[in-house]
């Protein structure tokens, strides 16, 4: 579509970022008014100065002080803590942050900005704090999945000279360190970096991991109603062998043979490998034209490079040559893979008043364009006996590569107005729309060419309404819906239709008197249609004709309970079911779901007497059993993680951390890439930190 070039060009030359407000998260100091307002929440397409009290969605904020209770170097390290979330990855491979949310999957943004398109965990290193708004988001970021959108605000320069030096040393040889240094350059330009490095091994045999990562950040105040933010992130992953999934016969199901080691690795020492490089760089232009009119504008690139040579257990069902001990082994090869991601958001906020109706409005417009190409083939190699292994009997490989591209174009316009009917009830209205293309291309390694394109147009909709009881109870209610494009094509060659969803919410937020404690409650239920089953009118192949639903509630408590004495917990409840499947599967229960998550952190700091300085605290996670496969034929187990530190600070500078990880051993699981596969998480696990801050 050539008024997409258009569009991009345009915007491009008119202007290159979007500013989100910078604010403060729980337990920081100030940006709580006398009404008790908290966290205004960074995301594009809302007000900037939005709060979480005028939000009518449930939303759960970790900052930094929260995030440093528990052992967290990448964001999913601290998605873990929220009410019905499991994670659907893991801490071993590239997905640390992928999760389940209410029963559907998560997307992740930077700054409201869009995807989260970096390829790997994210580094927590540049993170200030990570807000999670619950259930679908189509309105405000287009094409994301109905789960949640776990939004990840990165740190912004100060105005005074800081700088923090890190250290880390754990189990298996785990280092990491970090460095962040922010201050004024001129009297208009300030400045920050983040830098981060890591080196482990770990339990898993001949598993170890380098990663390093460089986020600038520079602001410049061009004049007093504008300002311009340049900000980026360069990182690179290098693993050798990527965990992809041993047999959960041996693991925790049963197997004639017995089980087999925890660490086991179907992989070649020395020879397999994963490396992913990532450069994102994004600039944000924000121009008050008034108090009441601010014009924003943002455009982010992004790149990530792969290379790879990772050995799966390449069946599914049994993973093994009819002994319950032979694998059969795959070789998954990858070179010169790459995606690049262009993205470019504008819009206009203002306010104004009707009558006795005061309206605050958003209307902009985003545009996308991404291209990747994808060189990878599977070719299998020697079995693997998984009780005996004997290595080195693979032989060298380095096979022909077929090419898969895939390109992709979506425009968008938005408006979302919310009307307040004095200072009580507030109504929330916005919409959407859509126009996509989308192009694949697969060739052959003899060069054959199999294309295939679909264009979709969408409207999204969502509606709000919240209720100030008091300043500190408040009610809500809303509707919202998901789009998410499907790429392949069904039996007659006609593209999928995207998955849709849509999410009915109502809840309460109730801020105790007199106290720094805040507790929540939501009950939800999400339906997503169009999810790809078997067509029961051309056996053999899909089509776009599932559906789902979750329903659920969850209830959180946080806040301090005295100046010195952090607490959170949080319970959530989901019940999924496939309401409509042509594989037999109606009435099962979704994968990696559990029923029941619990989570509570905690923090004690002792401010006087002879332990002046010293602070305990700790974490809790419960996750319950969950089904392995949507045909619900096994379980992935339990568990119930607790991990307990202790905080020291010598003085104003210097900063002593001692944590204990998975105190009882806890064997936890992840999910592989194929049936009956699955990933053993660590188990117990000691990190000694120091930090040194000079200013």
């Amino acid at each position: 579509m050539s008024y997409f070039r258009f569009a991009r060009g345009v915007a491009a030359a008119a202007s290159l970022a979007i500013l989100l407000h910078p604010v403060v998260g729980l337990g920081q100091d100030a940006d709580e008014d006398d009404e008790g307002q908290i966290d205004a929440i960074t995301v594009f397409g809302r007000i900037p100065d939005d709060t979480v009290r005028d939000i009518p969605q449930s939303v759960a904020v970790f900052d930094q002080e929260i995030i440093a209770i528990s052992p967290v170097v990448s964001v999913g390290d601290a998605i873990r803590f929220v009410p019905t979330a499991s994670r659907n990855g893991s801490t071993l491979n590239a997905f640390g942050d992928s999760y389940i949310i209410r029963g559907f999957d998560a997307s992740q943004t930077v700054n409201g900005l869009g995807f989260n398109r970096i390829a790997h965990a994210r580094d927590i290193a540049n993170v200030e704090r990570i807000e999670v708004l619950k259930g679908p988001a189509s309105v405000l970021y287009g094409q994301m999945q109905p789960g949640a959108v776990v939004n990840v605000v990165t740190k912004q320069p100060l105005d005074e000279f800081q700088a923090v030096i890190g250290a880390e040393y754990g189990r298996y040889q785990d280092q990491r360190y970090t460095l962040d240094i922010t201050g004024p350059i001129t009297s208009r330009i300030r400045g920050r970096l983040n830098v981060a490095y890591r080196n482990t091994e770990s339990f898993i045999d001949f598993w170890d991991l380098e990663h390093f990562f460089l986020a600038p950040n520079l602001t410049v105040d061009i004049t007093s109603d504008t300002t311009l933010i340049m900000e980026g992130v360069y990182s690179t992953n290098d693993w050798g062998s990527f965990q992809n999934g041993t047999p959960a016969q041996g693991a925790f199901l049963p197997n004639p043979n017995g089980e087999y080691p925890r660490s086991f690795n179907p992989d070649e020492p020395d020879t397999g490998f994963t490396r992913r490089d990532s450069i994102d760089a994004n600039f944000r232009l924000i121009h008050a034209f008034s108090e009441a009119f601010i014009f924003r504008a943002s455009y982010t690139y992004t790149r990530n490079e792969a290379d790879f040579q990772e050995m799966f257990v390449s069946s599914s069902q049994p993973d093994f040559l009819n002994d319950f001990r032979t694998l059969r082994r795959a070789v998954f090869f990858g070179r010169d893979a790459f995606e690049r991601d262009d993205n470019i958001l504008v819009d206009v906020t203002g306010e104004f008043v009707t009558g006795p109706l005061t309206h605050k409005f958003v209307v902009g417009f985003n545009y996308r364009d991404f291209n990747s190409s994808r060189p990878a083939r599977f070719v299998g190699t020697t079995p693997l006996d998984l009780f005996e292994p004997v290595y080195g009997l693979a032989p060298a490989l380095d096979p022909e590569l077929p090419d898969f591209f895939q390109f992709f174009d979506s425009l968008a316009f938005f408006v979302q107005d919310r009307i307040s009917f004095g200072e009580k009830l507030h109504l929330l209205i916005g919409v959407r729309y859509s126009d996509s293309d989308q192009n694949t291309d697969f060739i052959t390694v003899d060069g054959q060419s199999f294309p295939r394109e679909l264009n979709e147009n969408d409207w999204s909709t969502q509606f709000g309404l919240l209720y100030h009881v008091s300043d500190q109870f408040t009610v809500y209610a809303n509707r919202a819906e998901s789009f998410v494009p499907q790429f392949g094509t069904s039996s007659g060659g006609a593209p999928f239709d995207a998955e849709r969803g849509t999410q009915y919410e109502v809840g309460t937020r109730l801020e105790f008197a007199n106290s720094g404690i805040q507790m929540n409650a939501a009950a939800f239920i999400i339906t997503k249609t169009n999810l790809r089953t078997s067509d029961p009118d051309n056996p053999g192949f899909p089509a776009a004709l599932g559906k789902a639903e979750s329903r659920g509630f969850e209830v959180s408590l946080f806040g301090n309970i005295a100046p010195n004495w952090f607490l959170g917990a949080a319970y959530g409840f989901t019940d999924t079911e496939i309401t409509r499947n042509f594989d037999g599967l109606e009435g099962n229960t979704l994968r990696n779901t559990p029923k029941n998550t619990v989570s509570v952190q905690t923090r004690y700091d002792i401010e006087s007497g002879p332990l002046r300085g010293l602070g305990l605290g700790g974490t809790l996670e419960y996750v319950e059993s969950r089904f392995g496969n949507d045909a619900n034929t096994f379980k992935l187990p339990g568990h119930a993680r607790l991990d307990l530190a202790a905080y020291y600070a010598i003085n104003d500078r210097i900063q002593l951390d001692f944590l204990v990880n998975n105190v009882f051993d806890e064997d936890i699981y992840a999910e592989g890439f194929n049936i009956f596969r699955v990933i053993a998480e660590p188990g117990r696990t000691f990190l000694a930190r120091v930090k040194l801050r000079l200013d």
